[in-house]
């Protein structure tokens, strides 16, 4: 449909978006009602620290009356709205199941729920209310459940993270701001989708999930937690599921299986390589997670400590290194905290988190060196994920399972802190100092320390003496890829993988589109009639 676009519309930033249509009568564009405005962008112009102001783009009814056309850069263009398919005149063929209940599988699931086709979704982890419940006992007690903990679980491990929903991938047809309307219309801050860097917070995307879990239920869709894929084996008339409970092993046969595992499901590589299905490495990023008092990164990023009308800054740095090699920044949680994010006894790994307000006292995000397949020696499919384990058990042998800190100062001298100075940690479990610096080749601290000397020229104090270090980051994204055909089809017939467990996604959103696409192709697999320009 095609709308009045209204460009580059500049907005002190305390002027409250209800007042929107008073600014546009202002400048001579008579909207009739809040009705008629939507929001397509909103970012933050920080340019000139003196003068912080807002930028809009706003879509208006083509009949809208324009008085002065001079008001801001004026077009009429086409919104592209991604409309999922409807159900075609066929009943499905068999049983739809998705292993894991992350982005990608909590979208395909209800894309396929939405067409009538009432899938399985599978799940190893718990239900949200009671993950939340496991993972805080672990944080306070160091009690790990191995099938459920902040990797593992309903809504996957972005759950338990900043919750971002920005991505690089493009998206003509308008599958980004579906996702980004259904999160909103399942209990996320309306205004994510048209911020420029929208997040959801962990605290809200729970309630996502669950109102996400809800439709498709209502829709005929079924949910087994707490249970998991351990083999599976084709038949003529389907795929023979073999699950396992608390009760012990029972079988679902599957017309189709979207495999949507997440990247920390090494069992389930295991099982579609010894299947048959190709299985390779992949490059990732690996590194550690550093904290400042969010005042300093407010300042450097706005000039200002304020938070009332600005957004908690972020930052986004990269950096080549002398031998080569990638550092940036990855998962910047503004506000937020770290957490201890392991999902296997005697190994540690760490993430960031932030809620919704993003109000706690220190900025952090994983500081990340790139890898690829010619690091992990043993040139096996595998050798990425015995590379990630190996960092794993060398962080969680520093302090038997505690979280390793290290001032960055004492980091590149390759001494063990004694205490913290002015910047203090904000964490999710049980942590202390350690020497990091034996987790890592000397070649990978050499370009950490390069890096963060680099980003402290971008943004002052970023190379601080007493900023924390804490390790280990080693779940960037997932060391394999699981190969798929043009038809999103593995090897083996009628599975398909899907999202970032299997090497095609990089976060929350691309998750999310990737489990639209792999739903379509199921869909139009099914029933003819639907038109492959879905996808």
């Amino acid at each position: 449909m095609k709308k009045l676009i209204v460009s580059d519309l500049k907005l002190n930033i305390e002027t409250p978006e209800s007042d929107l249509i008073r600014v546009l009568a202002e400048k001579g564009i008579k909207a009739s009602g809040p009705d008629d405005i939507d929001i397509l962008k909103k970012s933050l112009d920080a340019r000139d620290k003196t003068q912080l102001r807002y930028v809009y783009t706003l879509a208006l009814n083509p009949d809208t009356r324009v008085l002065n056309k001079k008001a801001g850069i004026l077009s009429y263009r086409d919104i592209k709205t991604y409309i999922p398919p409807k159900s075609g005149h066929r009943e499905a063929i068999g049983r739809h199941v998705i292993i894991g209940t992350g982005p990608a599988g909590m979208f395909a699931g209800l894309l396929l729920a939405k067409a009538g086709y009432k899938p399985l979704l599978i799940e190893r982890g718990e239900a949200a209310d009671d993950r939340v419940k496991t993972v805080d006992r672990f944080w306070k007690s160091g009690q790990l459940d191995t099938q459920s903990n902040v990797c593992f679980g309903e809504g996957g491990a972005g759950t338990f993270s900043d919750g971002k929903l920005n991505t690089g991938i493009k998206d003509p047809d308008g599958r980004i701001r579906y996702v980004l309307e259904t999160f909103a219309a399942k209990g996320a801050d309306r205004s994510i989708s048209y911020l420029n860097k929208p997040h959801v917070g962990s605290d809200s995307l729970l309630c996502v999930v669950k109102n996400i879990r809800k439709e498709i239920l209502s829709l005929g869709g079924q949910y087994l937690f707490s249970t998991r894929l351990v083999d599976f084996e084709s038949k003529k008339d389907g795929i023979m599921l073999t699950l396992t409970d608390k009760d012990g092993p029972h079988f679902v046969l599957a017309q189709s299986v979207i495999l949507a595992c997440g990247h920390s499901a090494d069992d389930i590589y295991e099982l579609m390589k010894a299947k048959g299905a190709q299985v390779v490495p992949k490059a990732f990023a690996v590194g550690l997670r550093i904290q400042h008092p969010q005042d300093d990164i407010q300042i450097a990023q706005y000039g200002t400590k304020e938070r009332t009308y600005l957004p908690a800054a972020d930052y986004k740095l990269s950096h080549r290194s002398k031998n080569g090699r990638g550092v940036y920044t990855f998962c910047m949680c503004p506000g937020g905290q770290v957490v201890n994010s392991s999902s296997e006894n005697g190994r540690l790994c760490i993430n960031g988190m932030s809620l919704s307000k993003r109000s706690g006292i220190n900025a952090n995000s994983a500081v990340v060196v790139t890898v690829n397949p010619s690091d992990f020696a043993t040139g096996s499919w595998r050798g990425g994920i015995d590379f990630q384990r190996e960092l794993e058990k060398n962080a969680y042998n520093i302090r038997g399972g505690s979280i390793p800190m290290q001032l960055y100062g004492d980091y590149k001298k390759g001494a063990c802190s004694k205490a913290f100075v002015e910047v203090m940690p904000d964490v999710k479990g049980s942590c202390g100092f350690g020497r990091l610096n034996g987790i890592f080749s000397e070649e990978i601290n050499g370009s950490l320390i390069e890096g963060i000397d680099a980003f402290g020229k971008s943004i002052k104090g970023f190379d601080r003496y007493d900023a924390i270090l804490a390790g280990v980051e080693s779940r960037t994204s997932a060391p394999v890829r699981i190969l798929r055909n043009e038809c999103f089809e593995s090897d083996i017939s009628g599975i398909f993988p899907c999202g970032e467990g299997a090497g095609y996604a990089g976060g929350i959103m691309s998750a999310a589109v990737d489990g639209l696409r792999c739903a379509v192709k199921i869909l139009c697999s099914e029933d003819k009639e639907l038109s492959p320009e879905l996808l």
